[in-house]
């Protein structure tokens, strides 16, 4: 959900950029609401970083609560085993007078405190633990919301308003498509050409070594990608040059990377375990991005696709497999 808000967000500052630089007869009040539009998209933006720091701790926080309830959890069936060893002892303290049988009471009564202890500590990194992730689902509502109140005074697509302005009487002139990218609406400054169209067919693997290819698809996406199956923590690397538009979990992808080639291009990465480039970063072509997760039930594997504006492209001939 955080990533869903956070595209979102970069969807409203794109969308408001357009509708500031579209022409209005009411000159002087538009270009007032276009000013407080923009204000109100910075600040959604701003908070959206500020947000991404304390998710970062969170996540962090959580990891580290995970293993603590993991040792917890040991310890408690560990004191539990010997608890009922002991109270399974019977009639035999008795034979040793009443000194043995004094120490075996104490005995219990001591493993019976631990036990309830490592209970009290259990419970309570689970609450913790579930106060944080409740927290975190009512932050990226919050930031949703926040994004959808920007674009709800305005819900023609862009592709919509562009048509409907190209078509405006009296010979308007048509908006201006935005600039900057995240599947065919930039979200970065204009890229340069890359030349990435001439590279079909040529385009370098995003693994390396010994690999199995497979075609694959994911939910979000609207056409077929392609999975290198390949051990956990094979390095991933770009297929050629370009800006890192997007990193983040995103949905059935698991954590992606998708790159800007320029002229409408892009490439997405999905599946991956390790991350090492950030938002914006300029990447040269077969630059180490990060390495393909582990998977829970084994078939760990890089998802890939390519993409041109919104449409999907058949990553096999790009890549001349």
């Amino acid at each position: 959900m955080i990533a869903h808000s956070r595209i979102a967000a970069w969807f409203s500052v794109t969308l408001l950029g357009g509708l500031i630089a579209q022409p209005s007869a009411h000159g002087e009040s538009r270009a007032l609401r276009g000013i407080a539009a923009d204000v109100a998209a910075g600040r959604l933006l701003d908070d959206s970083e500020t947000q991404d720091t304390r998710n970062d701790e969170a996540d962090a926080e959580l990891a580290t609560l995970a293993t603590q309830q993991q040792q917890a959890s040991q310890t408690l069936k560990t004191r539990v085993r010997a608890l009922y060893r002991i109270t399974r002892a019977g009639m035999a303290p008795v034979a040793g007078g009443f000194d043995a049988v004094r120490l075996h009471v104490a005995r219990i009564r001591r493993m019976t405190l631990l036990v309830k202890s490592d209970l009290h500590t259990l419970q309570a990194l689970e609450t913790r633990t579930k106060s944080i992730k409740t927290r975190m689902l009512k932050q990226a509502t919050a930031r949703a919301r926040s994004a959808a109140e920007l674009l709800a005074p305005h819900p023609m697509t862009m592709t919509g308003r562009v048509a409907a302005s190209a078509a405006r009487p009296g010979g308007e002139e048509a908006m201006p498509s935005p600039s900057g990218g995240f599947y065919g609406l930039r979200l970065s400054d204009t890229t340069d050409s890359t030349g990435f169209g001439s590279k079909q067919g040529r385009l370098a693997t995003p693994v390396a070594g010994e690999f199995r290819v497979v075609d694959a698809r994911r939910s979000e996406s609207d056409g077929s990608g392609i999975e290198f199956q390949a051990p956990a923590g094979t390095s991933v690397r770009a297929v050629a040059a370009g800006r890192v538009a997007f990193s983040d979990r995103y949905g059935s992808y698991g954590r992606l990377v998708i790159l800007d080639h320029g002229d409408g291009y892009y490439t997405a990465y999905g599946g991956l375990g390790s991350v090492e480039v950030r938002v914006g970063d300029e990447l040269s072509g077969f630059a180490r991005m990060g390495s393909i997760a582990a998977a829970s039930g084994g078939g760990s594997a890089l998802y890939f696709e390519v993409r041109k504006g919104t449409k999907t492209m058949p990553p096999r001939q790009w890549l001349g497999l």
